[in-house]
């Protein structure tokens, strides 16, 4: 029993060192993101900056205006689509990391249960077989639970999907501008 305890113990720390180094690198992917966003807003004030000391007259600053705020907008949108790819990827990582370990932590408690019951005493036929129902039964509860939970992420990344698709249109559009009273 108790090396068995050791075992479980030994792969509950392998599996928490796992996730640690699966979620540094995350942190070190968006690390890098903001560290190259931060050199493209750099070069982007610095341009804009060279644009604004060249401008001459009032249409030439409007004009000037709205180009830099459409290449900000356009790069914001750049940086967001790029971390939300990074959280979408994390999460389909740590999701399949915890499903492995979760499957084979379920395989090993139904393994072990299933060796207790075949060494339950003569008499207890009954009892084993109550037992052997209840256990299928929340194996099939389980299975359907992650059917549908698998289905729910799957409908929530389409509408994020659907959502995505209309955001950059929504940004580009510049607000409509109201007439002066007069």
């Amino acid at each position: 029993m108790q090396n068995q305890i050791k075992t479980q113990a030994e792969a509950s720390v392998s599996a928490a060192f796992e996730l640690a180094t699966l979620s540094f690198s995350q942190v070190e992917r968006l690390t890098e993101l903001t560290l190259e966003q931060a050199k493209v807003n750099s070069e982007l004030a610095q341009a804009q900056l060279t644009s604004v000391l060249e401008v001459k007259d009032p249409a030439a600053a409007l004009e000037l205006l709205k180009s830099q705020l459409d290449t900000s907008v356009k790069s914001l949108a750049g940086f967001a689509a790029t971390a939300y790819e990074l959280t979408q990827t994390f999460q389909a990582e740590s999701a399949a990391f915890a499903e492995g370990h979760f499957d084979h932590a379920h395989d090993t408690a139904n393994k072990a249960i299933h060796d207790s019951l075949s060494k339950a005493p003569e008499g207890s036929e009954a009892a084993v077989t109550a037992v052997k129902a209840a256990v299928e039964a929340g194996n099939k509860a389980l299975a359907e639970a992650r059917k549908n939970a698998k289905k729910t992420a799957e409908l929530a990344q389409e509408g994020l999907a659907k959502l995505k698709e209309h955001a950059p249109k929504a940004a580009v559009k510049a607000p409509v501008r109201r007439k002066a009273r007069a």
